[in-house]
């Protein structure tokens, strides 16, 4: 080895030695959102592990300084599962505190612009003092309201960018404020963009949106026009939910900014999950391992037809499905983390919650127009699924109430789509869940009888054009002239 290459291969090695250990790559997403506001589920040895471990910074405007609110008013809460003192925190991490540097930057992720809070960021860290930084998160004000498809992509760049260039950091992702607009809105769209990005990349979620879009009871207001104040088309949700409890023993005055105490409450129930979590906690208290899981490819199958629900793919977590609890709760059928109820005749993919998703893989033997219509129970109206055909949006159901979890009816599909004879993906979102689902029905269209033909038109090779227009056996001339003259 010549000595240019000999100094060249020791400065690498020095270079990787004075970076330290890369932050390894996180085997699957950390979501928080509403189900993760139980704070008495998270052990007094989860909270010291977070105030050892970790040193916060968090950048924010008015409505991220909501956390910070209900995560201060927390400390003198005589009901909280552990004593008041154990959720301390301030900036530098002194007297036992957890070290959080609140308003490390003066802006959001989207003020001034969508851009500016990355380079503050960089900023930010390149600093000796902040070395030992190693969560970052920033919150949204208003602008996912009215941001692009583009506005999201740009922050789900930069802050992949971030994670590439410091990667002994954490960086905390977040959704948008509710805005009132619904299932439907623009606002729910982006978050969305900004909830598969972090589900299909094993990012770290800290579902701002979601946590308010729920009561403590866990009923959902999201479909029923909930905003940031926590109204919605019946009235405050937060306001009743205050006066039918007692103040002091179930929730505490902390005095969040446009918002209920209630709501700040539950944020800072989320926050120190999420910081446990961080820290190595696992909400069962064991420490994660991989779930084995089959790597057979199975069989498409075939459409037109019936997709079973329970006979998704295989490839286990974040890869043929993603599901929000862990286990199979209803026990039946397969042994990985989706919820399969047995149920007369089969089987039921059951407890379906918000954000949960299923992938199936089918092979259409035609060419043809595809309408799909789904086998579904719930209590409510507000379930709604949304059906991707290889990674592009294809179809949405609306849930209707069935009365129960075991009342089953077929819920129809306004669209449909052009499927060429292949194979295909099929994504089944649950954007807003409380719901059951037996099976799938995706089934070609069949067009109506031509005036004059013999009967309904026929595709004899399958290819979507039904040649056979006069639906009499032969791809003739009397085709071409049934054809003319409806132009005529």
């Amino acid at each position: 080895m010549d000595a240019l290459r000999r100094l060249l291969v020791i400065a690498v090695l020095v270079a990787a030695l004075l970076a330290g250990p890369a932050a390894a790559a996180r085997a699957a997403p950390l979501i928080v959102d509403h189900t993760s506001t139980d704070l008495s589920a998270v052990p007094a040895s989860a909270i010291a592990d977070a105030k050892a471990a970790l040193h916060i910074a968090y950048g924010h405007t008015s409505h991220g300084s909501q956390l910070v609110s209900g995560m201060t008013g927390l400390t003198s809460f005589a009901g909280a599962p552990l004593p008041p003192s154990t959720y301390a925190f301030n900036e530098g991490g002194t007297g036992g505190g957890l070290d959080l540097d609140d308003y490390f930057a003066g802006s959001d992720l989207g003020n001034p612009d969508f851009s500016s809070w990355a380079s503050e960021t960089r900023t930010y860290l390149n600093r000796p003092e902040n070395h030992d930084v190693n969560v970052v998160m920033w919150s949204w004000c208003g602008q996912v309201s009215w941001a692009s498809e583009t506005d999201i992509n740009t922050y789900l760049s930069l802050m992949d960018g971030l994670e590439q260039e410091f990667d002994g950091v954490t960086f905390v992702y977040m959704t948008g404020h509710l805005d009132g607009s619904g299932v439907n809105g623009n606002l729910n769209q982006r978050n969305n963009q900004i909830r598969d990005w972090c589900r299909s990349h094993n990012r770290v979620l800290y579902d701002f949106a979601d946590i308010e879009s729920y009561d403590p009871d866990g009923n959902g207001y999201l479909a029923l026009g909930a905003d940031d104040g926590c109204n919605y088309n019946g009235g405050n949700w937060a306001q009743a939910w205050q006066a039918s409890h007692v103040e002091g023993v179930d929730w505490y005055y902390c005095y969040p900014a446009h918002t209920e105490h209630v709501n700040g409450n539950q944020k800072a129930y989320a926050a120190w999950h999420l910081f446990a979590r961080l820290a190595g906690w696992s909400e069962d208290g064991s420490t994660p391992t991989p779930t084995p899981t089959s790597t057979a490819t199975p069989m498409p199958a075939p459409v037109p037809g019936i997709v079973e629900a329970e006979d998704y793919n295989v490839g286990g977590e974040n890869v043929a499905y993603y599901d929000t609890t862990p286990g199979n709760s209803g026990g039946a059928y397969r042994h990985d983390d989706v919820d399969i109820e047995a149920i007369a005749g089969g089987y039921t993919v059951a407890y379906i919650r918000n954000g949960e998703w299923l992938e199936y893989d089918v092979a259409a033997n035609r060419t043809a127009a595809y309408h799909l219509s789904a086998r579904v129970a719930s209590p409510n109206a507000m379930a709604r699924m949304e059906v991707l055909v290889d990674g592009a949006p294809a179809f949405t159901i609306a849930v209707p109430n069935t009365g129960d979890y075991e009342t089953f009816v077929d819920a129809a599909a306004p669209e449909h789509p052009l499927l060429a004879a292949s194979r295909h993906n099929l994504t089944v979102r649950f954007p807003v869940g409380s719901m059951n689902l037996d099976r799938l029905a995706l089934l070609a269209d069949q067009p109506d009888a031509i005036p004059g033909g013999d009967a309904t038109p026929f595709d004899p090779n399958g290819d979507g054009l039904y040649e056979d227009a006069n639906g009499n056996g032969r791809t003739d001339f009397a085709d071409v002239v049934l054809l003319f003259n409806q132009m005529t």
